[in-house]
């Protein structure tokens, strides 16, 4: 396959009078996996329909390398995009075996190279063993699996995965995504997928867009959109936060948990705050940190989600703390406070 990016300039896109997609531009590298993460309605899956044909935009260009797919009065149809599509409907055909699926992709080649290129497919994801059956006798994670090899083996100059994994349970959502990514990484291919699971795509991808009413308000790598957001979305979205209200006093913020310093602040001003566990420590020093008592506790894994009284008085709910941390809290350590990982914006 060559190995070109997948590049949007200035993608613009509406339905009738509500704008769509607005002036979007991305390009994704060879191997590199971005995701759309947003609400419904964000443009995430029309975008993946812009690009692989089914839509038009407005204005803009879409280009694999050089090569134009869309723009200007060039718009290659479908068929002759060579671009890959794996969406949360499977739709293998029913009627053929797994065998006959993957090779359906693969009409330009003789029949015994064929079978020889199934093969080596199936062998990568240890498939081989159900290639004689049917869609309705294997499970939905190696149907999925089947889907992804048939829509590799046309060698496809990109890749568009719309909410594929959603149809699986955790578990085999788990294990499919992660082959899925790691082939889709092994062949090369640039990849865009579309996901309301903020999880997943922290999980899987290289890079996230934070899409809302067809603009990326948000972007960056996993690690940056967790310990530097830059929106209230994008922090709310990418992981687990207490969130609380503060006024501004003196270029201060006040908390149940601590002070929190800020640099430019507009005085007398109303801000919420998103505090990630990664705050909270503890410390059993006399004159360090604050008294609490843990009320009610949810185990999350990592973390837990508690409700917890300061000073025996004040009440706060759906604190986000550190799974490490609560047995010593619950021993009478006090709450340490960290202002690092607590995300200010104005309201």
């Amino acid at each position: 396959m060559i190995e070109n990016k997948l590049v949007l300039k200035n993608i613009n896109h509406a339905y009738g009078a509500k704008q769509s997609i607005d002036n979007f531009c991305l390009t994704i590298d060879p191997g590199e996996i971005v995701c759309l993460l947003g609400p419904s309605g964000a443009g995430k899956t029309t975008l993946l329909k812009l690009i692989a044909g089914f839509e038009s935009p407005s204005s803009g260009e879409i280009l694999i390398g050089n090569r134009i797919l869309s723009g200007g009065k060039k718009n290659i149809p479908v068929e002759k995009r060579a671009v890959g599509m794996l969406f949360q409907d499977i739709a293998l055909f029913p009627h053929l075996n797994v065998n006959a699926n993957i090779g359906f992709a693969l009409t330009s080649d003789k029949i015994g190279s064929q079978s020889k290129t199934v093969k080596k497919y199936l062998e990568n994801i240890n498939l081989l063993h159900i290639k004689d059956r049917y869609p309705h006798q294997i499970s939905g994670g190696e149907q999925q699996r089947v889907a992804l090899l048939r829509a590799l083996a046309a060698n496809p100059v990109a890749m568009l995965l719309d909410e594929p994994f959603s149809s699986l349970d955790v578990w085999t959502k788990f294990e499919v995504a992660q082959e899925v990514i790691s082939f889709l990484k092994k062949s090369n291919t640039p990849t865009l997928m579309v996901t309301h699971d903020p999880q997943e795509a922290m999980r899987l991808s290289d890079r996230i867009l934070v899409m809302i009413e067809g603009k990326v308000i948000d972007e960056g790598t996993p690690n940056k959109l967790y310990s530097n957001p830059a929106t209230p979305f994008s922090a709310r979205i990418s992981g687990p936060s207490t969130i609380i209200k503060s006024k501004s006093n003196k270029g201060v913020l006040e908390t149940a948990f601590g002070e929190i310093n800020l640099s430019k602040v507009e005085e007398n001003k109303l801000y919420k705050i998103f505090i990630r566990p990664e705050a909270f420590h503890f410390t059993y020093e006399k004159n360090k940190g604050t008294n609490i008592k843990i009320k009610n506790l949810t185990n999350l894994g990592g973390y837990c989600l508690v409700n917890i009284t300061i000073k025996n008085k004040k009440l706060i709910e759906n604190v986000f703390l550190p799974s490490s941390i609560i047995s010593d809290l619950e021993n009478n350590a006090k709450l340490l406070f960290n202002q690092d990982w607590a995300f200010v914006f104005p309201i």
